[in-house]
């Protein structure tokens, strides 16, 4: 996957989404390691500044992951990052994934509107066929997000993950380009 223009801006009716630049190091570095970020992501090691760089330079500005971060529009104010990775060129087919870093955006329906912008690139810039999606099953808030934002359920895992001394259940959401 070719990495993003750099000016690219997907603008919403609360929100748009930027790509991630290294200016947003230090903000991405303190969000990911937020406890309520943490306890709902399936990688939960603590992320440092060297961890964040390298992500960027290997992973977000050579193309294999489109991460943007998500923006008010009112006053430009960062709230968190939304991201597509694990591309499958052959398959057209992609996974993605949010956090949300400021308690201020929590309830307000934007994780769903920044679900939504990013699977209408996924689906019209990128040309995906499919984007999935996976959840921890105690995860009520995202499971909502992920059905609002057009995704269906496509399998619910038992014990798939084993996470901080005990087994958890993971769904898999899925969504399918409509204009195909």
């Amino acid at each position: 996957m070719e990495p993003m223009k750099k000016d690219l801006v997907i603008k919403g009716q609360q929100i748009y989404l930027r790509p991630i630049t290294a200016d947003d190091t230090e903000m991405a570095v303190r969000w990911r390691n937020r406890p309520i970020v943490v306890e709902n992501f399936i990688y939960r090691k603590p992320v440092s500044r060297e961890d964040h760089e390298n992500w960027l330079a290997n992973k977000v500005f050579t193309g294999l992951v489109h991460q943007f971060i998500v923006c008010r529009n009112e006053d430009d104010m960062p709230l968190g990052s939304i991201y597509l990775q694990n591309f499958e060129e052959e398959h057209k087919k992609a996974e993605w994934g949010i956090y949300l870093g400021e308690e201020q955006a929590y309830g307000k329906g934007i994780g769903t509107e920044a679900a939504k912008l990013v699977l209408n690139y996924a689906f019209t810039a990128l040309g995906m066929h499919k984007v999935v999606s996976r959840v921890l099953a105690r995860n009520k808030a995202s499971i909502r997000m992920n059905e609002k934002a057009g995704y269906v359920q496509e399998a619910y895992l038992k014990d798939e993950l084993f996470l901080e001394g005990r087994y958890e259940d993971l769904i898999l959401f899925g969504a399918i380009n409509p204009n195909e």
